[in-house]
């Protein structure tokens, strides 16, 4: 059945032009895909009939992968309803043709009886046209299995799309978060929704309301995230766009099942189930989506330390100085009256190269508020390059560097970490030990791991995990005695330390 629905869609793809073949391509889930999606459904083999809902079902590949599976598992399932929206018609053509062919397969192959609701509608805006009459009242309709891989187009905070499901607070939302928001009113008791999002879903702030949402009636049942090749052993496994989301709303899920495969859906592997409290947040809505085993160690050890910036009195502030609002007070050479400024290239090694051969350098400051007390410091790059190899790239700035300045300043591309009272300062124990943690490979890949966007966010520094001070600083001892800040030299000291072992 699955077969027949994606020979089909290949077929309507070949007969468009080249160029619209690379953009149709786009729209239809991989077979392989279509399977994992399927697979995530728990089937129950006593279960005499099921209800499906695909409310952007294409030309129909997920709904067959679903039946197909269902028909093979589920030898007690006699019926099978199903309900499938469309509203490109060339696409809706094809899914009323696919539908019927694996109509008459089912009833000639496994004698389960297919019926199919195709609907030429928007789902977000018409499916609330659709439902069920009780004695007392009309409610939405409900289905066993929901399966769905949504568009992805923006809609405006005040479209039709975007007010019909409701809750939309940002200005523009995808049409993913709006598919998942409305399907999960359409969840029969016990029902499943699988549903692939693009992995953003997991942690960004501005989906915290619907994530928590969700929250109060659904639970997440299993994971699973398209991985890519691993170049560097030790930085994390890089996690495509996307990945698939199985929601139920039983009462109570202690474990989440965790599987990845490549872009493609092959070679899928098993991860360990891990704590329902360790996937999600129940503060902040967000999703942990480890890659490996090696990461959830990761994750679940850092999570444990007991400390943070802020327990410690410290902060991470982002840079003062934008290039192009301080034009005319900016220089290569030291004048009178300017002040060092620190820049992102001027991170070298560990160490903040200064003064250097980059142009830039000083600044000459019209106004108190574009310069910071010379103390010492923690100077992280705030957007890693492709080139980097590494997500953290910090360094440690010490007072004694420029002695015979009171005052520098910083570039806008770094982030720095400081005191929370500004006139207290860090002594070199403790800078040493916090370089040691965030120059160490397991801080590293942590961060890469639970990290909510691809640069260095001080807001989520400020609840990073860290051991205690009297650790840190000893940490910082025994790399200040070693005199070196390479990586190998912080996990040298820094795994013995926090009890991680990498091998």
């Amino acid at each position: 059945m699955l077969n027949l629905a994606v020979r089909n869609t290949a077929k309507l793809v070949r007969e468009k032009s080249k160029l619209e073949n690379v953009r149709l391509g786009r729209l239809f889930t991989k077979k392989n895909t279509a399977r994992i999606m399927a697979s995530s459904f728990s089937i129950d083999k006593e279960k005499s009939s099921y209800t499906l809902l695909d409310p952007g079902a294409g030309t129909g590949i997920l709904t067959a992968a679903v039946i197909e599976r269902i028909c093979k598992e589920a030898p007690a399932c006699k019926q099978i309803f199903a309900t499938c929206y469309e509203n490109n018609p060339e696409f809706a053509d094809m899914l009323e043709d696919n539908l019927e062919r694996i109509r008459k397969k089912c009833r000639h192959d496994y004698d389960v009886r297919l019926f199919v609701s195709v609907y030429r509608e928007n789902y977000l805006t018409e499916s609330k046209n659709h439902y069920t009459v009780t004695f007392f009242d009309t409610v939405p309709d409900k289905y066993d299995l929901i399966i769905c891989s949504p568009p992805s187009e923006l809609y405006e905070k005040d479209s039709e799309e975007a007010l019909t499901t409701g809750g939309v607070t940002q200005l523009k939302v995808g049409a993913q978060y709006l598919f998942l928001s409305q399907a999960s009113k359409h969840l029969e008791e016990s029902g499943e929704l699988v549903i692939i999002l693009p992995t953003s879903y997991a942690s960004a702030a501005s989906l915290a309301p619907l994530r928590l949402e969700l929250s109060k009636s659904l639970v997440i049942k299993s994971l699973h995230l398209f991985v890519g090749k691993q170049k560097n052993l030790k930085r994390a496994t890089p996690l495509k766009k996307n990945f698939i989301i199985s929601y139920t709303n039983a009462e109570n899920v202690d474990e989440v099942a965790v599987s990845t495969s490549t872009d493609g859906g092959e070679e899928v592997t098993k991860l360990p189930s891990l704590a329902y409290g360790f996937v999600f947040d129940s503060f902040s809505g967000a999703i942990t989506l480890p890659k490996s085993v090696e990461d959830t160690k990761i994750v679940e050890h850092i999570s444990r330390l007991p400390e943070t910036l802020s327990s410690l009195g410290l902060k991470m502030s982002t840079g003062l100085i934008i290039d192009s609002k301080c034009q005319g007070m900016i220089f290569s050479e030291e004048r009178e009256g300017t002040v060092p400024l620190i820049r992102q290239n001027a991170i070298k090694n560990g160490v903040i190269a200064f003064p250097s051969k980059i142009p830039g350098q000083y600044l000459a400051p019209l106004k108190s508020a574009l310069m910071q007390r010379n103390k010492n410091l923690i100077i992280i790059k705030r957007i890693p390059a492709k080139s980097d190899s590494r997500f953290i790239n910090s360094a440690i700035y010490l007072a004694a560097q420029l002695p015979s300045h009171k005052y520098i300043s910083t570039h806008n591309k770094v982030n720095f970490i400081d005191t929370v009272n500004r006139d207290a300062e860090m002594c070199p124990r403790l800078v040493f030990g916090l370089f040691a943690l965030l120059n160490s490979t397991i801080y590293d890949r942590y961060l890469s791991i639970v990290s909510k966007s691809k640069q260095i966010n001080a807001k989520e520094f400020k609840s990073l995990p860290l051991p205690p001070r009297n650790i840190i600083e000893n940490i910082g001892i025994r790399l200040m005695s070693l005199r070196q800040t390479s990586v190998k030299a912080c996990d040298q000291i820094v795994n013995p330390a926090l009890h991680i072992i990498e091998k």
